[in-house]
């Protein structure tokens, strides 16, 4: 006792008495007042073992103490789970939690698990251990490369401003290790291909180009190189793509010896890859030669749509419509128009405008469909929309250019046409895409008296300049949207966030540039314009304009789309969920989820509602089996906005798996009361099962095409489900059967033009026009090998470690042949001839006038004849019967073989995601990839290990430059059973033979 007579005691007594209490609150299930007193029990506590040990105490404090750290660093209000403190529980000691932490991370070093010490720093935001972390690492001796790798990833979890930072350590460190002097080749090549990925997630396209430069200077390094430039493409972001060009010398300044001439023909392969279309050229020419579509699938559709159509009237032309765009969806990049000029009546069919609850175009619809079709085209695209497109202004913009004020629907769907054409790829043509947005711009301008031929063309300038950037082209598309008509403002505005997507103008920023203050006074312009006008379709343009210019912004959009959530008018709210979801498009924020799920049961406003369940797909994209969890209970939710967009953003999710279990989870919305419901449920389950085989889900996949054709034929069905029933005939099938919806690359980047076409895409619940923008969103799914030529070797060959069944294309609709009837003859019983027989005899002897005693003899006769007969019957079945007992000769069955368990996958071949992940490269082959530890999916560089031989090498060509076969020699034809004349004869006999020539 003290000198107050207090008890007191001394430091080991309350150390032990800190552990045991510790131990209790740690079985009471409060683990930060154990960790508290864990902290101060001194010696008595000691770290668990982190590997999973034995000791559940010590695991569980240094998991509680990594949760306190990571919030002390934070700031207390970070931590995106929404945990709080309770402010009457006392505060840890920090210093103490601090070198805690701090041994934990020296316990990682030495264990050399620099993944798991990297992952606290990223959470708790601490750069110095970030550089700590990787410096330990490099500087350790062992293989730094999987630690990098796993920094890259991991880096997207992270705040934009802290990751922008790590990502700057990590490539100061990949910089460092390729400056070493012990590295292998292939670690070389690995560190090569992390450090471009990483300056592109930076931004820093003079980076990239430097990197790719030295690169294609080498020989092996210049396959690389090139390899590089195709991954930009797939990577979606054409204005990166752009200034990466820029930034890569031309071919013509490279001059000298051989090596340098090596060099430029690199470097122009180069910029034929990331400029001149090359890839545009790949898919093209793949999506033309290995076609699948099925032409019975349009020609059973319009059979059912014409036994149907009578009286129909404007429902008739709303499921027409929706079979045009089917067709552009099945031939998607395919150019296989054929159906469409083969019934060019059934075409004409297209009314100008129908009316169901919004007004659209079916002949401009009908039109652009020609756009769908031939997206990638570019190289015939004017050549192609010619009789369509409306007469070409002229060049002094002083001179008179009269446009008619109503019709234009052909012209203004073609020049909406074009724009998808050149807009669909990233890929495509700059040249062309540029020379394409002049024409169409230049129509923009003149044509402001016609609002059909206005939307077509501010259409088609934004997506031809799709996140350009363009301040010129914005002032254009500005001036059209103040001339307040509703159907050319509400296209010129969307067009407004295709030029501007991703740019994240309005936002607040640091250090604005001139360009970024201009653009930022244009988006503050939009937002003051869509409260003063009373166009709906204004206001939902400039909304879904707000959330393009938002894409991939993450918290820095968050004070723009705060202010839109907060808004009155539901149009603006509603734009604010697609805001959100670009903004946070593949990032899998918890914030962002957490808020649209509240907004889906917390709004007033149906479409809202709908929005904000639809943008968990975009947000989730990168990890799609959350999706369906995630929407399970709102699936069941009294509101049928709800119910319709979780089936769609379950399809979106999980387009191209074949998952069962997503597609059993859609079953019961087929059923569903209301239409449109039963419409999303349809497009869900036709996205799941895009590109899946005969055999995909227990061959259910069979059971849904037939339902398919079932409900078009259906009279009792409603239009709205028979216009989903018809989408989802084109969308299963899409591109041929080669093309599937993805929203991001092999890479793991989310394409910019993928994500934004699918919003625009699913703007055709409000405008039905916006059907085609669904040419955005798909993507070919093919692998294409590649010699450093640009041409294919046809020997190349991939594994794939699956029965052929199960990645095989659907079988092919077989057209029903009507079978004549046939005459079948009477059959005539044996007892009837007999009858027959006697009384013709009778007739015969009564007419000879014989006796009676004759008759009784003859009578006498034909009863023995009878009994003769009836005798021989007998016998006959007996004998008979005595054949059927013998054994008759088995004839030999054929045996089933057994299908293979694995095959080989052919060059180009179409390889989807989920066969790339049970393929690998054949190393022992003459054709090998530059990189052989990647997945064979895409465009393959490959290395030739025998460059002296003789290759088989196809070369890429486009439709248009494709040879038809040449017509076969003269011949003489005889016809069967022809028999040469005797020589005796005349010139006559020997005219008798045909001669035929193919002209």
């Amino acid at each position: 006792m003290n000198e107050t007579g207090a008890v007191t005691y001394d430091a080991p007594c309350r150390t032990l008495a800190a552990a045991i209490a510790s131990r209790v609150y740690f079985h009471l299930e409060e683990p930060r007042q154990a960790l508290r007193l864990a902290l101060e029990s001194g010696e008595y506590f000691s770290a668990g073992s982190g590997e999973g040990g034995s000791d559940v105490y010590g695991d569980k404090m240094m998991d509680a103490a990594i949760g306190e750290y990571v919030r002390v660093k934070r700031g207390h209000d970070a931590d995106d789970n929404g945990a709080s403190v309770d402010e009457a529980e006392e505060e840890l000691d920090v210093k103490k939690l601090e070198k805690l932490v701090s041994d934990q991370f020296e316990k990682c070093y030495r264990d050399k698990r620099y993944e798991s010490a990297l992952g606290v720093a990223y959470e708790s935001r601490e750069l110095h251990r970030v550089r700590e972390v990787l410096s330990k690492c490099l500087l350790g001796g062992d293989s730094i490369l999987p630690v990098l790798n796993y920094a890259v990833q991991n880096a997207e979890g992270v705040d934009k401003k802290f990751r922008g930072e790590a990502l700057q350590c990590v490539g100061d460190t990949i910089q460092q290790f390729l400056n070493g002097t012990t590295i292998s080749s292939s670690e070389k090549r690995t560190a090569c291909c992390l450090y471009v990925k990483t300056m592109q997630l930076l931004k820093n396209a003079k980076e990239v180009a430097s990197t790719i430069e030295i690169l294609l200077k080498g020989d092996e390094e210049g396959l690389l190189g090139l390899q590089l430039c195709f991954d930009l493409i797939d990577s979606g972001d054409r204005r990166f793509v752009d200034e990466v060009a820029k930034s890569l010398p031309s071919p013509q300044e490279s001059e000298g010896s051989n090596d340098v001439n090596e060099s430029s023909v690199r470097l122009s392969q180069a910029h034929r890859v990331l400029t001149s279309g090359f890839t545009s050229e790949l898919h093209l020419s793949f999506l033309y030669k290995n076609s699948h579509s099925d032409p019975l699938v349009m020609s059973n559709l319009k059979k059912a749509l014409e036994e149907r159509s009578s009286g129909l009237g404007s429902r008739n032309s709303i499921l027409h419509s929706a079979s045009v765009c089917t067709h552009g969806y099945l031939n998607l990049g395919t150019t296989g128009d054929g159906f469409l000029r083969d019934n060019l009546d059934w075409m004409k069919k297209a009314s100008n405008w129908y009316v169901l609850l919004v007004c659209t175009k079916a002949k401009f619809s009908a039109t652009a469909s020609m756009g769908v079709i031939h997206a990638g085209h570019t190289t015939e695209a004017m050549t192609l929309l010619e009789p369509y497109l409306p007469p070409s202004p002229p060049d002094d913009a002083t001179a008179e250019h009269n446009v008619s004020t109503t019709g234009g629907y052909s012209e203004g769907g073609s020049l909406y046409a074009l724009g998808l054409i050149h807009g669909s790829h990233v890929g495509s043509d700059s040249a062309k895409r540029i020379e394409a947005s002049t024409f169409l711009r230049k129509h923009l301008r003149a044509s402001h008296a016609n609002e059909v031929i206005s939307h077509g063309a501010a259409l088609g300038v934004g997506l031809t300049s799709f996140g350009s950037g363009d301040l010129e082209v914005v002032n254009e598309l500005k001036e059209l949207l103040y001339t307040d008509s509703a159907v050319a403002g509400e296209a010129a505005s969307m067009a407004i966030g295709m030029v501007l997507a991703g740019s994240g103008a309005g936002n607040a920023s640091t250090d604005p540039s001139p360009e970024q203050e201009l653009l930022a006074e244009i988006v503050a312009e939009l937002r003051n314009y869509s409260r003063e006008t009373h166009h709906e379709k204004i206001i939902r343009g400039i909304a879904i304009c707000l959330a393009l210019i938002n894409f991939g912004q993450e918290e820095n959009a968050d004070a723009t789309i705060e202010e839109m959530r907060g808004d009155r008018d539901p149009i603006i709210r509603y734009g604010a969920m697609y805001g959100l979801a670009l903004a946070y498009c593949g990032t899998g924020s918890n914030k962002a989820v957490r808020i649209l799920l509240h907004t889906a049961v917390s709004d007033v406003n149906d479409d809202v509602r709908m929005a904000s369940v639809i943008g968990l797909a975009l947000v989730l994209h990168k990890t799609p089996e959350r999706v369906p969890e995630l929407v399970r209970l709102l699936l069941e939710s009294f509101n049928p906005h709800v119910r319709y967009a979780s089936c769609m953003a379950v399809g979106i999710a999980m387009a191209g798996t074949g998952d069962a279990e997503s597609v059993a989870l859609l079953e019961p919305m087929l059923t569903d009361m209301t239409d449109y419901v039963r419409q999303g449920a349809l497009m869900g389950t036709a996205m799941i099962y895009m590109q899946q085989s005969d055999t995909c889900n227990h061959r259910k996949i069979k059971s849904f095409r037939e339902k398919l054709i079932g409900i078009v034929s259906d009279k009792h069905q409603s239009t709205l489900t028979k216009m989903g029933a018809i989408l989802s005939t084109g969308m299963i099938d899409v591109g041929g059967r080669n093309c599937a919806l993805s929203l991001g690359s092999k890479n793991g980047f989310t394409k910019m033009n993928s994500a934004a076409g699918l919003v625009l895409w699913l703007q055709h619940w409000h405008w039905y026009p916006m059907m085609h923008m669904l040419s955005l969103t798909v993507t070919p799914t093919c692998t294409i090998g590649l010699n450093k030529d640009f041409k294919y070797p046809k020997k190349f060959e991939i594994i794939c470690d699956s029965k052929p069944s199960t990645f095989a294309y659907p079988k092919k609709l077989e057209e029903k042949k009507e079978e004549k009837k046939k005459h079948v003859e009477t059959v005539t019983l044996s007892t009837t001839a007999k009858n027959k027989a006697r009384l013709a005899r009778k007739r015969a002897k009564e007419e000879s006038g014989e006796g009676e005693g004759a008759m009784d003899v003859e009578n006498k006769d034909e009863a023995k004849e009878e009994a003769k007969s009836e005798s021989m019957d007998i016998d006959d079945g007996k004998d008979t019967a005595k054949a059927e007992e013998e054994p008759t000769e088995d004839k030999p069955k054929k045996k089933r073989e057994p299908e293979p368990t694995s095959f080989r996958v052919s060059n180009p071949s179409r390889v989807t995601k989920a066969q790339a992940d049970v393929c690998s490269f054949d190393l022992e082959q003459r054709y090998r990839p530059i990189r052989p530890e990647e997945t064979p999916y895409g465009v393959i560089m490959l290395t030739d290990s025998t460059p002296g031989e003789d290759e088989d090498l196809g070369i890429v060509k486009t439709p248009a430059q494709e040879e038809e076969a040449d017509p076969p020699e003269p011949f003489e034809w005889t016809p069967p059973g022809w028999t040469e004349p005797e020589a005796s004869g005349t010139s006559e006999s020997k005219e008798e033979s045909i001669e035929v020539a193919a002209e």
